[in-house]
């Protein structure tokens, strides 16, 4: 909202105003579906920012089957990405980083890793650790050994669950999903160990008129997914204006043409350079390269 504030006061996109629709999937899957092809049918929808949680991830094939630019904010499996963009870890990023995380930790030997992503299971056998890799549907069965740190890179619900049940003495790093209210609220006392990961940094990392402006439109400091949400969003509309440019003309086509060029050429974010991974192609999806890496407690 802050992005598209600032971006009319400035005189819009090719001379329009950009109007931003919100709709909630509360993340479901089924419901993911239903609200991006609701949202697919009005023509005057260039572009999505989302998925935003790992619940939401089926809505990203749903806005490619309509054609529709997308950028998602949660961690995706490759296939998942397909025909879209995304500024969240890759998981077999996220994978290696969870390990190294968890090893940094001075007590900390060896490590769990839940995750139904193959690529997260190579990026942290890629560590060369003592990693034991289990299925999400392994979380009941769950038992951590003195001196091993679990990776969680599932959904909130689940992995708040096996923080509980783990207790505050485990060690255990999550994906996006244990930033998330939802897990802080349903993890309780054993949040206070949990560790989460992002390609967006803390609010003491931030740019401080980005904090101020954003304080004075929400009521509260900006949390890591805020400025990413910022900068896709930014980004998308540097795409529109980018395709509405001359005498171009301004449709889901030429913005996602417009996001596959800045991506490449290398688009300056609030904090960190987005690039998309050499050779990428719209029909695999664009993943970010060079990926930051923040660790966040979760609050």
């Amino acid at each position: 909202k802050l992005a598209v504030n600032q971006r009319n006061a400035a005189g819009g996109v090719a001379g329009r105003d950009v109007a931003l629709v919100a709709l909630n999937d509360n993340g479901r899957p089924d419901e993911a579906r239903r609200q991006a092809a609701k949202m697919a049918v009005d023509a005057d929808v260039l572009g999505v920012i989302g998925p935003v949680k790992t619940g939401s991830a089926a809505a990203g094939q749903a806005l490619t089957g309509h054609g529709v630019p997308w950028i998602a904010l949660t961690e995706l499996a490759p296939a998942e990405l397909s025909g879209g963009f995304s500024l969240a870890l890759s998981p077999e990023t996220l994978g290696a980083a969870a390990v190294d995380a968890l090893l940094a930790q001075p007590d900390i030997r060896s490590v769990v890793l839940l995750s139904d992503w193959p690529e997260a299971q190579a990026g942290a056998a890629a560590t060369e650790a003592a990693v034991r890799s289990l299925p999400l549907a392994s979380v009941d069965q769950v038992v951590a050994t003195a001196g091993e740190g679990v990776a969680w890179l599932g959904e909130a619900e689940n992995g708040a669950r096996l923080a509980s049940a783990l207790g505050s003495q485990a060690s255990m790093v999550g994906s996006s999903e244990a930033g998330s209210h939802m897990f802080a609220g349903r993890a309780g006392d054993a949040a206070a160990t949990v560790a989460w990961l992002s390609a967006a940094p803390d609010v003491g990392q931030m740019p401080q008129d980005f904090v101020a402006q954003y304080l004075a439109l929400a009521g509260a400091d900006p949390g890591p997914q805020a400025i990413l949400a910022y900068d896709a969003t930014n980004l998308l509309l540097d795409a529109m204006a980018l395709a509405g440019a001359g005498d171009g003309e301004l449709d889901r086509k030429a913005v996602q043409r417009a996001l596959l060029q800045l991506g490449n050429d290398g688009w300056q974010g609030s904090v960190d350079m987005i690039r998309w991974e050499t050779g990428c192609q719209l029909a695999a999806g664009c993943q970010r390269m060079d990926e930051p890496i923040y660790q966040h407690a979760v609050r």
